[in-house]
């Protein structure tokens, strides 16, 4: 059997970022993944939006993950010879005048001066999107392009020899006294990222997950052209030539199959503001790994302490995954404590 220190089950965003953090510490990894296209990673638009729209409050943790992340993504780019993340702004289309005044009353606030442009803006064509009331964006944000940068790290991966593109069987795991035996590798620890499929998994499928489901489209337009993002209860993002469109949510219906209800029902929310000819290149379904309380997991399994969970990023897991692994990282390696927030100790003897 081939030994290593650690075997990460899952290359989705939280998997990624663990595992180069883990060997930037000259630890060696085994990525397993089973590399399904419709994944919550692979699919999700990547906008970094420090701002909350609906109450135009500081995304959780955003004073820390952000800088952190951006930095981390620059990193990758270095490692990767390629450009995966953009400065980016996020235009809020005004639907009325009380919304107007709200963001304005929201940019004197303290906490929001290096988020909120207190700026009323027109910086896309009226005859293409209708917004009477104006524009603000958000300062600060950006785009992971998450398909390409993930394609990226897993070439990478696949050129070190830490790839192996695999089912993961729990039916093969050996738990031993210091070690776990899976396949043709003995690993001190497994670590699994693996995303909604955690709910299958017999050690962590304990934790509550709110799993919700979700559509996107790519799409183009005959004539409009945008350097931005607008959100406007759907959001249009610039995505490689093409627009991500998007989302859905859907908390009953949790497969990967995509909709003829999801597509109308995107292309009706965006027709409301957007009066170009839309034009449909794809469209690809996922399931989110959302947590009842909208806080990641996680933490070492309550029975073995060779067994760990690093999942439940949400929809912000691209400005969380890099702060959180090296948080991971360093409870791993350096005793350091993991957040109360974070850690999964805080279900345990809980009615979940």
């Amino acid at each position: 059997m081939k030994k290593i220190d650690y075997l990460i089950v899952g290359q989705g965003i939280a998997g990624s970022t663990l595992a180069h953090s883990l060997l930037q510490e000259g630890k060696s990894v085994m990525v397993v993944d089973e590399d399904k296209d419709s994944t919550s990673s692979k699919i999700a638009a990547g906008l970094c939006n420090p701002v909350v729209f609906k109450r135009l409050t500081k995304s959780w943790m955003i004073d820390k993950v952000l800088e952190y992340a951006k930095e981390y993504y620059r990193h990758q780019e270095q490692l990767l010879g390629d450009q995966y993340y953009f400065d980016l702004p996020i235009y809020k289309l005004f639907a009325n005048e009380k919304e107007q005044k709200f963001w304005l009353q929201k940019c004197n606030d303290p906490e929001m001066i290096d988020w909120l442009s207190s700026e009323i803006e027109y910086p896309f064509d009226s005859n293409l999107i209708q917004y009477p009331f104006g524009a603000a964006h958000v300062q600060n944000s950006g785009y992971l392009n998450t398909e390409n940068w993930l394609a990226g790290f897993k070439n990478y991966l696949i050129e070190k020899q830490y790839y192996l593109a695999s089912k993961f069987n729990y039916n093969e795991v050996n738990i031993e006294e210091d070690s776990i035996s899976w396949n043709t590798y003995r690993a001190n620890k497994v670590i699994f990222c693996e995303g909604y499929n955690t709910i299958n998994n017999p050690y962590f499928n304990w934790l509550p997950f709110k799993l919700t489901k979700g559509e996107v489209l790519t799409v183009n337009f005959e004539n409009l052209n945008m350097q931005a993002a607008i959100n406007k209860g759907v959001f249009v993002l610039p995505h490689d030539g093409n627009y991500k469109l998007g989302a859905t949510y859907d908390w009953d219906k949790l497969d990967e199959e995509i909709t003829e209800e999801a597509r109308i029902n995107l292309l009706n929310r965006t027709e409301k503001f957007l009066s170009d000819e839309i034009v449909v290149v794809s469209q690809k379904a996922g399931i989110r790994p959302t947590v009842i309380d909208r806080r990641p997991l996680i933490g070492v399994h309550p029975d073995n302490s060779n067994l760990l969970v690093f999942n439940g990023l949400g929809t912000k897991g691209v400005m969380l995954a890099p702060y959180f692994a090296n948080r991971l990282v360093e409870f791993l390696l350096h005793n350091e404590p993991l957040p109360d927030e974070v850690n999964i100790s805080r279900f345990l003897g809980k009615d979940i």
